[in-house]
Parts: C-alpha cells; sequence; structure tokens
C-alpha cells in the first residue's frame, strides 16, 4: 500500500521487501512447526539448518555494528537463534 500512495521507487522497493519477509517468516513458521512434529534426528537437523537460513535471509548481511559486540536473538518455544558479531 505504501507504494500506492506515496509512488516512488523506493516505496515500491520497500513494499516487495516487506511481503518477501512476510512470505519468509511464514516459511520459517512452518518449518519451526515441522520441527515440533519430527522425531528424526536427522530430519530435525535439517529443519534446524533450514531455520538458521531462513532467518540469517531475513536478518541479511548488512548489520550494522555499533559497538564492540551486537547480538540478535531470536527465541522460539522449540529453539533459540543467536546472532553475534563480533569486531576483532
Amino acid at each position: 500500500m505504501l507504494a500506492t500512495v506515496l509512488k516512488s521507487d523506493k516505496a515500491t522497493q520497500t513494499t516487495i521487501a516487506i511481503v518477501e519477509t512476510f512470505a519468509k517468516i511464514r516459511e520459517l513458521s512452518r518449518t519451526v512447526a515441522q520441527l515440533s512434529e519430527s522425531h528424526e534426528e536427522s530430519k530435525q537437523k535439517t529443519l534446524m539448518q533450514k531455520s538458521g537460513d531462513i532467518i540469517a535471509d531475513i536478518l541479511g548481511d548488512d548489520l550494522q555494528v555499533t559497538d564492540t559486540e551486537t547480538s540478535i536473538e531470536i527465541n522460539f518455544a522449540l529453539m533459540k537463534f543467536k546472532h553475534t558479531i563480533k569486531r576483532k
């Protein structure tokens, strides 16, 4: 809706990014649900990897480091993801 009101390239790009992020979060939600239902260790490992990849994709590589260490933590009922960036 932002793109229809503002009618600029930036608004269009922002709207697309919001929709893509929403789709990734839905996929993450489905993956977490599958993880809670799975009892096979190999499948759980695959689903954990997929969840981590989705979260990394959502957060992107352009995270700004404002101090010596920046952490982002997402806590689900079944798992906890922590992404830490450290300056050397």
